[in-house]
């Protein structure tokens, strides 16, 4: 009896994983980090790993905002190609260019996210999966 009842949940489990609905066109894993110090140094880092049934090992991509005040530049900012993303706060909106499986195809695709700050308050980090909800071709 036992053995019935464990074979249920399991099988009650794999039903309500079923029914969690999937993006045909992928999804990403995005952490962001977000640091700060009292001399006005400031860096973000966003890194994100996109899968799709065309890119089942995933692709791994990072964009990094850092300022340097009292340095030349003062700012500076790069993304792996194709890659791009915004945070407001409350949202990440993400957009990547792959090339399967149609070439210079744009997805796109945006999270609830929210932030949580280090014990000393000078770092907040946030992980969330995004699916896809559109592309452009």
């Amino acid at each position: 009896m036992h053995f019935a009842s464990l074979a249920v949940l399991g099988l009650a489990a794999l039903s309500s994983a079923a029914a969690v609905p999937r993006s045909a066109l992928g999804s990403w894993y995005v952490s962001i980090k977000q640091e700060s110090a009292a001399i006005g140094w400031r860096r973000n880092q966003a890194t994100a790993v996109y899968t799709s049934d065309s890119y089942p090992e995933g692709i791994t991509s990072t964009c990094v905002y850092e300022l340097l005040p009292g340095r030349d530049p003062l700012e500076t900012q790069s993304c792996d190609g194709g890659f791009s993303y915004m945070y407001d706060g409350q949202t990440v909106s993400l957009q990547q260019v792959v090339q399967k499986p149609s070439p210079n195809t744009t997805v796109f695709g945006s999270a609830l996210l929210k932030l949580t700050p280090n014990a000393i308050g000078r770092s907040w980090t946030g992980n969330t999966t995004v699916e896809v909800t559109a592309a452009t071709a």
